[in-house]
Parts: structure tokens; C-alpha cells; sequence
């Protein structure tokens, strides 16, 4: 390219770049000039482990001591227990698999150990070759047996029973809750059925069968929001999705290890929770309606040593404060003070990022103006030393 084709772009490129430099600068001037940038507030306290703060601009600089008595808590439903049929209703164990049985946890295939003798177990044995292999295995010394009543087994023998290895691979006296206990005799320590709640509702092993009224228009309320479902096509844990993901401000959730549902506010508080079946008996049959409430708290604090303030939250605004632009986060009960104080830390950046950007400025400036020699004494001038040239001079042809 021609020496005369490379000026004319080299010249819009550092104009460009003057451009980009001052609009930077322009930008720092503005942010320098807002007002708020100087009304700045931070917020420490003497112990985060208590509590952590912010605070706005209307905040008061001054140090307050919090004294946090009670922590806000969410209030929670917990349905009735044992809402599940027993994993062998008629006490039929031959037409019970394994895999199949409605245990808390699945059973992994392997062995497990009684008395030192290996049992092998597969999720295809039904529950009666398990008792029969366990008593093939220990040469008939431990016997089993199931009582449909309680839905628990039982081992029992002449001496004391010891259970488990370190070599076993199923986890089956663990699902089963079989414990060692000294003695001759070992039962379950709860009852083992579940709800399947990823089942078909048919299938769930409720209890209590779920109905929707006929023709899949279920539904029922929980703090006044209507939740619709279908028996035939819903399963448990759709229902509770459904819940959990509405405006009823809950979250639902099946717990298998006490086998009940349980309902818990998303926010905490002293505030209940309410729900009613419209149609069907969903909240009835899972157990939720007629569950037992644990009312949510408030939180329990005072400033300076006056008198007591509430909070539904733990996080302390000036809705129950009453002190501005003041947020404190309590984490436990205790004291703890929080100072207010001017915060220059924006102010800072500010300045530094003006300082910077006009350094920046002046330095591309000074770069593209200068000039240089080469080994023969010529001198180069700088482009925009080219270009203020040409400015203020006339064109040779004028001369």
C-alpha cells in the first residue's frame, strides 16, 4: 500500500483511539459526580458468627449492639406415621421378591452375615427363600419369621446372634433393621413397608388408597391454593412437585426413614400452615391432614438494651428495627454490635479509575507525538505532530 494510503488511515485509527480514551475519562467524570458516591455506608460486626450487616446510604453512622435471643424457625406439618401398608399384607412371603417388597432402600444383591455364615441374596429371591437360605446357612441354629401385624422380622436362637461383617456386600440386615443386640432374639426396630412415591398411585402401598372423585378431578387446598390431581395419571411425588412448586409457600416431601409426609414452610416465622381436601382424600390418605403441627418462631432480639422486637425472618430490616438502611443477618442467639461507618471504598475506585483512564490519555498522546531519530540523524516526527503540522501550515502550492 501507498505511503499516501497509509496516512489517511493511520490518522482516522489514532483519532479513534483519542475517541475511546476520553469517553472512558468522560465516563469516570460522570460516576465522580453522582452524589449517592459520597453517601456511602458500611456495615461490621463484632462477631460474623452471630451476625453479618450491610447498610445504605440512609443509614446513621453510630454502633448498635444486638442481642439475639430466639432464632426465627419454620413451621412444619409432620403427617402420621406408618401410613404405609406392610410389605407383606397377607403375610404371604413366597409371593414377596426382594426387589419388589416396598423397603425403605433397595437391597443390593451379595451376601450378608449371621452368626459368621454367609447368606446370599439376590432381588429376585422372594422374602421366604431369603428366610430359608438363613437357615440353610447357619444349619438351621437362626430361624426368621415375619409378623404381617407389626411388619417386622424376626431372627431368633439358642444363643446370642451376631450380625454382620466386614465382608458383606448387601446391605440387607440394614434395610431390614436388624441390629445386634446381645440376645437370642433381634426383631426389626420399625415397621418395614413404604410408600412407593414414584409409583403409579395404585401402587404406592398407601394404606389408605388415594380417590379423586371420579373422573381425575382431584384436589385439595394448602393455604388456600388449589392443587389438582388424577389417580390415574399422577404419581405421589408428581403431587408433591406440584405442591412445591406453587404459590402455597411449602415444600412437601415423603420421609422414608420415619415413613410419614412432611409439610414445612419456605419462610419462617410464627405462621401456620392450612390445607383442606376439596375432592378426593389426598391430604387424608397420605396423612397430612391429620399431621401434627410445630409452630414456626420469631425471631427475638433488642437494640441498645431496650425493649423486645420481632422479626418473622432472621434477617433484621427496618421494618421491625426501625433504624434505615440498616440489614443485619442473625446466624445464632448472642450479642454482638454492629458499627456504621462512611464507606470510601467506591469513592476509591472511582478515583483511581479517573486517575488511570486521564493517564491513559495522556500517555497515548505523548506516544503518538513524539519524535525519533535514526542512526543517520533523521528525525521522524510523531503522527500527531504530522497532523497538528498540516493543520496550521499551508499546502506547499500555497507557499
Amino acid at each position: 500500500m501507498a505511503k499516501g494510503q497509509e496516512h489517511p488511515r493511520a490518522k482516522n485509527n489514532s483519532y479513534g483511539s483519542i475517541k475511546s480514551y476520553l469517553n472512558n475519562l468522560q465516563a469516570d467524570v460522570q460516576k465522580l459526580k453522582d452524589a449517592t458516591l459520597y453517601n456511602n455506608r458500611s456495615a461490621q460486626t463484632t462477631n460474623a458468627a452471630i451476625a453479618t450487616a450491610s447498610a445504605g446510604a440512609a443509614a446513621t453512622v453510630g454502633a448498635y449492639t444486638f442481642d439475639i435471643s430466639q432464632l426465627a424457625t419454620t413451621a412444619q406439618i409432620a403427617g402420621g406415621g406408618n401410613i404405609s401398608n406392610a410389605i407383606s399384607p397377607d403375610g404371604n412371603l413366597s409371593s414377596v421378591t426382594v426387589g419388589t417388597a416396598g423397603f425403605s432402600t433397595p437391597v443390593t444383591d451379595g451376601t450378608f452375615s449371621i452368626n459368621g455364615a454367609q447368606v446370599t441374596i439376590s432381588s429376585a429371591d422372594s422374602l421366604q427363600q431369603v428366610f430359608d437360605n438363613i437357615a440353610l446357612a447357619t444349619g438351621n441354629t437362626v430361624t426368621a419369621s415375619y409378623n404381617a401385624t407389626t411388619d417386622k422380622m424376626t431372627l431368633t436362637s439358642t444363643g446370642v446372634i451376631t450380625l454382620g461383617s466386614a465382608a458383606d456386600t448387601s446391605n440387607f440386615l440394614q434395610v431390614a433393621q436388624l441390629y445386634n443386640n446381645g440376645t437370642a432374639a433381634v426383631s426389626s426396630t420399625a415397621a418395614l413397608g413404604r410408600v412407593r412415591a414414584s409409583a403409579a398411585m395404585a401402587d404406592s402401598d398407601l394404606a389408605t388408597a388415594v380417590t379423586d372423585g371420579g373422573g381425575g378431578a382431584g384436589g385439595f387446598t394448602i393455604n388456600g391454593v388449589l392443587i389438582n390431581y388424577n389417580v390415574a395419571t399422577d404419581t405421589i411425588q408428581a403431587v408433591l412437585d406440584r405442591i412445591n412448586s406453587s404459590n402455597a409457600g411449602v415444600n412437601a416431601s415423603y420421609d422414608s426413614l420415619n415413613n410419614h409426609f412432611v409439610l414445612a414452610n419456605k419462610t419462617t416465622g410464627d405462621v401456620g400452615i392450612s390445607m383442606h381436601d376439596e375432592t378426593g382424600n389426598f391430604l387424608a390418605a397420605t396423612g397430612m391432614s391429620g399431621g401434627t403441627l410445630t409452630s414456626g418462631q420469631n425471631l427475638l432480639y433488642t437494640i441498645n438494651g431496650g425493649s423486645q422486637l420481632q422479626s418473622r425472618s432472621n434477617t433484621i430490616t427496618s421494618e421491625s428495627s426501625t433504624i434505615a438502611g440498616l440489614s443485619v443477618n442473625a446466624l445464632a442467639t448472642g450479642a454482638v454490635t454492629v458499627n456504621v461507618g462512611g464507606d470510601t471504598s467506591a469513592l476509591k475506585s472511582a478515583l483511581t479509575s479517573f486517575i488511570s483512564d486521564y493517564n491513559n490519555v495522556q500517555s497515548y498522546i505523548t506516544a503518538q507525538s513524539a519524535s525519533s531519530t535514526d542512526s543517520a540523524g533523521n528525525v521522524t516526527a510523531g503522527l500527531l505532530t504530522v497532523i497538528w503540522m498540516q493543520a496550521i501550515l499551508p499546502p506547499p502550492c500555497a507557499r
